[in-house]
């Protein structure tokens, strides 16, 4: 799909075009599994590569326009301060790496051409976080950037339900007291309940892949994970769960017994399928934790998907989230890590045999090109195995 415009036409155009793709994933994803053909999913990962195509372009347009706006402030010291998110992801943001996911990047160049400039950059949320500081020492005309993300006060971030406007300062300092640069910044602090899967990076105008950040929503030490293996262990054949100890014959009787008695609990599906809007900061979508799920004894399909790859990671088998545009499902390794993957379409929990809940996923996975983790296009398919999140630090948040 192509097409030129001003950004306002741009955002219209993504937008009504974004709500055709909603309704045809509610179509496919809320509608029972016979309906579920390899045409329909076909068209549905054709029109999920036409959106990107028009986020890209709304995104180039966007960043054009800033580009025109942006000036440099001058007391001898050059500062740009670019917000690199508007939305804070206040569940995960813990296991961010500044360097490489900052919240904010702070560039700053000595103007003057006779003198070292000794400089100190801070950033803090007001009322939310600490402050984040470093120090810098900058020879004549030269420039360094430097990327922060200011530590949340996890007692402060537990009180927010909602999203919740805040002011991001940024101060920097000669601290030889010859110059200083303050400014704020509003953002928004997202409940800590929300699993957000794309940020839009402002300063690109770029969505920023998070979806990986969903294995922190797998807990399986969690108690009522752990209590759960009891009613899985009495529905499987051999009342025992011993990950990948036994032969590869065994894994898959193990997931069918987790798949048996979410049945038996009376797990239902919750519609609720993830939307995002260039306007609001990129894909999120609200999570129940696994022991939320059952305790109410429904979920949607991320809600879903991170409660049986915590009973699979409790049972010691190597799960796996694997998103798609406006969709999440389970896979899980067919054996110790043998980079082998069975798919199991989370969302038939309550209405279909485990027989079709793999056919399901099996057919939704083929119409995707074929999966890859380090993957940072949002309109394809990406798998997350948890054994790899969890080298990388992406730990359960509870």
């Amino acid at each position: 799909m192509t097409g030129t415009g001003s950004l306002e036409e741009l955002r219209e155009r993504e937008y009504l075009y974004r709500s055709e793709v909603n309704a045809l994933r509610r179509q496919i994803y809320t509608g029972p599994v016979a309906g579920r053909s390899a045409t329909l999913l076909g068209e549905l990962a054709r029109r999920e590569e036409e959106l990107g195509g028009l986020a890209a372009q709304r995104a180039r347009a966007a960043l054009r326009l800033d580009d025109e706006l942006r000036g440099p402030a001058s007391t001898g010291l050059d500062v740009d301060v670019q917000l690199r998110m508007t939305h804070v992801p206040t569940a995960i943001c813990h296991l961010f790496d500044p360097a490489r996911q900052p919240f904010v990047s702070v560039r700053v160049v000595n103007a003057e051409g006779d003198a070292i400039r000794r400089v100190r950059v801070t950033s803090y949320i007001e009322g939310y976080s600490a402050r984040a500081v470093d120090t810098v020492e900058l020879d004549c005309a030269e420039e360094v950037t430097i990327g922060q993300f200011p530590t949340l006060f996890s007692d402060r971030v537990r009180t927010i339900t909602e999203m919740t406007a805040a002011t991001l300062n940024v101060l920097v300092e000669d601290l030889d007291g010859r110059a200083e640069f303050h400014t704020t910044r509003v953002l928004r602090l997202l409940a800590r309940t929300t699993a957000p899967l794309a940020v839009i990076d402002p300063s690109t105008q770029l969505e920023i892949d998070l979806s990986r950040y969903l294995g922190a929503f797998v807990t399986p030490n969690a108690g009522e994970v752990m209590s759960f293996l009891r009613d899985v262990a009495a529905v499987h054949p051999s009342r025992r769960l011993e990950g990948y100890q036994s032969g590869m014959e065994q894994v898959e009787p193990q997931v069918r017994a987790m798949f048996t008695a979410l049945k038996q609990a009376g797990i239902n599906y919750v519609n609720s399928v993830i939307t995002c809007s260039p306007d609001d900061g990129g894909t999120r979508q609200r999570v129940r934790l696994p022991r939320e799920s059952l305790t109410d004894r429904q979920a949607n399909c991320v809600d879903a998907t991170v409660l049986m790859a915590s009973l699979l990671e409790a049972m010691s088998l190597s799960p796996a989230i694997v998103v798609v545009p406006g969709h999440a499902l389970l896979a899980w390794e067919t054996w110790r890590r043998s980079d082998e993957w069975r798919y199991l379409e989370t969302t038939e929990i309550g209405s279909a045999t485990f027989e079709e809940a793999c056919n399901a996923g099996e057919l939704l996975v083929r119409q995707y090109r074929e999966p890859d983790e380090a993957a940072t296009d949002l309109y394809r398919l990406r798998r997350w195995p948890l054994r790899r999140l969890r080298a990388t630090g992406i730990t359960p948040m509870e």
